[in-house]
Parts: C-alpha cells; sequence; structure tokens
C-alpha cells in the first residue's frame, strides 16, 4: 500500500531526529575524547561521521522527491524547507565534532596529559553548555516546543562568556614553546564548540520559523518577549 502524505512526513522526521541523535552522540564522544584526550575515541567520532553524512544525503532526496510528488503548500511546505536548513546544521556539526577529535589527535602524539587542567575545565563546561544546546534544540523538533526552541539564544550567551574567559587567560599564557601547540589547539576546539551552539541556535530558530510562519524569529527578540 502506498503510504500517504502524512505518513512520508512522519518518517522524514523520524529521520531528523535519528540523526539528531547520531549527531548527539559524536558530540558528547568528541568531548569526552577531549578532555580524557583519547584517540581511540576520537577515530570513533571520525569514523562514525560518514553515518551523519549520509543520513543528510538521504533526508534532503526524501523531502525533495515528496516535494514533487505532492507540491505541499503553506505549513507543508515550510516543514519541508525547515527539514532542508535544520539537516545542514546537524551535519555541520558533525564535521566539528569530527574537527575536534582531529584536535585531540594531534595533541595525543605528544602529549598524554594537557599542561593546565583549569583550562581544560572550562572547555569541559564550554563543551557540555553546547551539547545542552544540541539537546535542546532537538528536543524542541522532536516535540514541536515553540517555548523550548526559543531558549537557546539565552543560553548561546553562555557559551559565547566562557569563550572569552578561555581566550583571556590563554592571552596571558607564558610557559614553552611547546605550549604553543597546546594553546593554538584550545583556542581551535574553544571555536569548534562556539559554532556547535551556534548551530544549535540556528535549528531553534528554524523550529520556530515553521511553527510559527514569521520571519521575524531571525532578527529580533518579540517571541521572547512574549515569553517573559
Amino acid at each position: 500500500m502506498r503510504k500517504t502524505f502524512k505518513q512520508k512526513i512522519e518518517e522524514i522526521s523520524n529521520d531528523v531526529i535519528l540523526m539528531g541523535s547520531k549527531t548527539q552522540e559524536a558530540v558528547s564522544y568528541a568531548i569526552k575524547a577531549f578532555v580524557e584526550m583519547n584517540a581511540e575515541l576520537a577515530q570513533k567520532v571520525i569514523d562514525e561521521d560518514q553515518e551523519i553524512d549520509e543520513s543528510d544525503i538521504s533526508i534532503e532526496e526524501k523531502c525533495i522527491i515528496l516535494q514533487a510528488e505532492h507540491q505541499p503548500v503553506a505549513k507543508d511546505l515550510r516543514y519541508l524547507h525547515s527539514i532542508g536548513v535544520i539537516i545542514k546544521s546537524l551535519e555541520r556539526i558533525g564535521d566539528l565534532a569530527v574537527d575536534i577529535s582531529k584536535i585531540v589527535k594531534r595533541l595525543a602524539k605528544d602529549d598524554r596529559d594537557y599542561p593546565d587542567r583549569e583550562i581544560v575545565d572550562l572547555v569541559l563546561e564550554m563543551g557540555n553548555l553546547a551539547k545542552s544546546e544540541l539537546n535542546v534544540a532537538i528536543e524542541s523538533f522532536k516535540n514541536k516546543d515553540l517555548k523550548l526552541a526559543l531558549k537557546l539564544g539565552k543560553s548561546d550567551d553562555m557559551v559565547d562568556d566562557i569563550q572569552e574567559m578561555i581566550l583571556s587567560k590563554l592571552y596571558s599564557y607564558h610557559r614553552r614553546k611547546k605550549d604553543i601547540k597546546f594553546v593554538t589547539n584550545i583556542v581551535m576546539a574553544a571555536r569548534y564548540l562556539e559554532r556547535i551552539g551556534d548551530q544549535a541556535v540556528n535549528i531553534g530558530e528554524r523550529v520556530a520559523y515553521f511553527l510559527s510562519g514569521d520571519y521575524a524569529v531571525f532578527i529580533d527578540d518579540k517571541y521572547n518577549e512574549q515569553l517573559n
């Protein structure tokens, strides 16, 4: 029996949730690998990124076929277009997890531990916040929760604040020449985590858009003001 339009939409939605779950796992493992200097776990993230890439392509193709076959309008069309943006953000987050994992592999070649655990602890705190943002973004999509989606902008400020703290500490970092590699890679890791947070916010904005139908969610805080 041929699947109805509604059934196909639901199948695509479930695919996005599954892709989100894979991305959550990649970010979680990348952060754990970074903190523990675990090159094997880092390699696992790198190896499994192909599954996220394949999900991106598969979901995009399903959306294109569904639009061609049923020519949806209004709310359904907005939803499908938003899914196209959301999966690109998820794919990018997967790539960022890979970038963090590559840092682990580079550093693990020289040392089995970091020279400054205080800074690493800040990276862990930043990573946990970014991971939490991603969890909220996926949950808002799964439950079609407008209020949850709009919370992401506020939590992202905390990620940015910790990144500034890390950069401030590193600015006055004067030790051995070999620590230059540590400093450089910490800066990069913090940047990748900040971008994961930004991509999570992008997902939240897209969820808010397909639920509200208002482009204003991308440019102002009117919905957040309504929630306060």
